[in-house]
């Protein structure tokens, strides 16, 4: 399986919309410690149809990240590559996690990148944002 994580120093970055690397994820093995990692760039201000087509163009079949715009979420699906939104923490962990059934998938269907409150994720609109600006769904 081959995964991405919107990437900043280590983390998982809070925006898929202003990210400018994805940390890619090669599991070519049966244990999530037989991977391969290398740092995917993009432009900065890249539209979500051009970032899908880099992950595409990388054979990328899922993508962590913050908070997703449910556009960026239609885009990716249309493209096959699965978005799973609403997660903090370390870029590394989550892609192991996600790989070995820990990290819940997302259909598309939800309206934006947290799933509970704003700030239930770390990151979102507690971070200095204005209510529901995120995506989250929070404020609508």
């Amino acid at each position: 399986m081959k995964v991405a994580v919107a990437y900043n120093n280590g983390e998982i970055a809070e925006n898929f919309g202003s990210c400018t690397v994805f940390a890619s994820y090669n599991y070519t093995g049966e244990y999530v410690n037989e991977r391969e990692k290398e740092l995917l760039e993009c432009e900065p201000m890249a539209q979500p149809h051009q970032v899908a087509e880099l992950l595409v163009q990388n054979k990328i079949e899922a993508i962590i990240c913050g908070n997703m715009s449910a556009d960026a979420k239609n885009i990716l699906l249309s493209r096959g590559v699965i978005p799973i939104a609403g997660f903090c923490g370390d870029a590394d962990t989550a892609a192991d996690m996600l790989v070995t059934g820990q990290l819940p998938l997302d259909d598309g269907s939800s309206a934006g990148g947290c799933s509970g409150c704003c700030g239930s994720c770390g990151g979102g609109c507690g971070g200095g944002e204005e209510e529901g600006s995120c995506g989250c769904g929070c404020g609508d």
